[in-house]
């Protein structure tokens, strides 16, 4: 978006006496307010409204669906929704976020384990409310699995940015390739501890040949070792487009998405579909993955057809079997689940491992209420 169409953007806002746009957004941003002062050229105070509540502004800008402000933004019933995201991740970047403020001391200290969107969140609200703050995080970069949304959405920078943004002062100490296996000995080491390791176990299809793909994860980690002639990947929504079109976009020649529902319930956003269309992704519904068979140097696959029955789920039709042949690579990009260990634990949760939390924005917001969780605790 150029500076006239944003400013043109800009312009599309009706001012709505009631914020529904605000009500929308997990974090409480109000577009309202940040869009009248952009309108007004000060971008600064704009940007200032957005950072009070969100600390990975721009990146949410980038990445946001939409399903939160937009779908609330009454511009959408007379034409369509105010581009909402898309002017926050520009005012953003057109001013630079200020060292972020802090309040005295209070003394405390606590500990959050895993450095993702719900782990940033919650170091933030903890921040601004005074305590000292350690992460655990078991990777060697915090950011956990925003790492994984391609540049295509996500440049690196901006999110190595604004984890600066939180982070790059002295109530923060970040201890990086840490995992954290005695909970019982960090509660006593610290004020506080909040979990917020997010999904660790990607979800399998407990098929025959399985052993035969390879999750998202090692994808998106390393598209470049993936890249082949035909991969097919397996699932509908965010996760799996970004393997598609990485892989596409790294010179896979054909690239397939089998989507157990239909085209229409993919979990994409509209424009998503025609990105998708655009870089000649393949998609392929109403169909499961029963058996993966190793064939030389490809891979043969068995493929159920589906119906959605009564009650709106999809059903296998007996007898729809169907054998697709000279496949490079299958990738299953179905997401990931919170492993037992932590599920288990009595502390304070937020972020994917609560079930709740499966957009970067969701995830934050998830940290900030768990942060506030604890620091109730401190009041009472």
């Amino acid at each position: 978006m150029d500076k006239e169409k944003m400013e043109n953007e800009l312009k599309r806002c009706l001012g709505c006496k009631i914020s529904f746009c605000q009500k929308g957004c997990p974090l409480g941003v109000s577009p309202h307010d940040f869009i009248k002062l952009a309108l007004e050229g000060n971008y600064v105070e704009a940007q200032k409204v957005i950072r009070e509540k969100n600390p990975l502004a721009e990146t949410c800008g980038l990445v946001c669906p939409d399903s939160f402000c937009q779908k609330t933004c009454i511009r959408a019933k007379k034409d369509s929704a105010v581009a909402i995201p898309c002017l926050q991740a520009m005012i953003c970047k057109k001013v630079p976020s200020e060292k972020l403020a802090l309040p005295s001391k209070n003394n405390k200290k606590i500990a959050i384990i895993g450095g993702g969107p719900a782990g940033l969140g919650a170091c933030f609200e903890l921040l601004k409310n005074g305590f000292s703050v350690v992460i655990f995080e078991k990777e060697n970069k915090l950011g956990g699995a925003v790492r994984l949304i391609p540049d295509y959405r996500l440049p690196k920078d901006v999110l190595d940015k604004e984890i600066d943004y939180i982070t790059k002062n002295d109530r923060v100490e970040v201890r990086l390739n840490s995992k954290v296996d005695n909970f019982v000995e960090l509660e006593k080491e610290f004020d506080g501890v909040i979990i917020a390791v997010g999904e660790q176990d990607c979800r399998k299809l407990g098929i025959e040949g399985e052993e035969h793909s390879v999750q998202y994860k090692e994808v998106l980690l390393d598209v470049k070792a993936h890249c082949c002639q035909k991969v097919l990947v397996v699932g509908g929504g965010e996760v799996a487009l970004d393997c598609a079109v990485s892989l596409k976009k790294n010179g896979a020649k054909e690239v397939y998405m089998a989507v157990r529902r239909r085209r229409d319930d993919m979990r994409i956003m509209k424009k998503d579909f025609e990105f998708l269309d655009a870089n000649g992704i393949i998609i392929k519904d109403l169909c499961s993955v029963l058996k993966i068979k190793k064939n030389g140097e490809s891979l043969d696959l068995t493929i159920i057809k589906n119906e959605i029955n009564e009650e709106g789920k999809a059903r296998a039709i007996i007898g729809s079997d169907e054998n697709w042949s000279g496949f490079d690579k299958v990738v299953i990009a179905m997401g990931a689940d919170c492993s037992d260990l932590f599920k288990n634990l009595e502390m304070i949760k937020c972020g994917d491992m609560t079930g709740n939390a499966g957009t970067v924005v969701e995830a934050i917001a998830s940290g900030v209420n768990g942060a506030r969780l604890l620091i109730d605790k401190f009041k009472e």
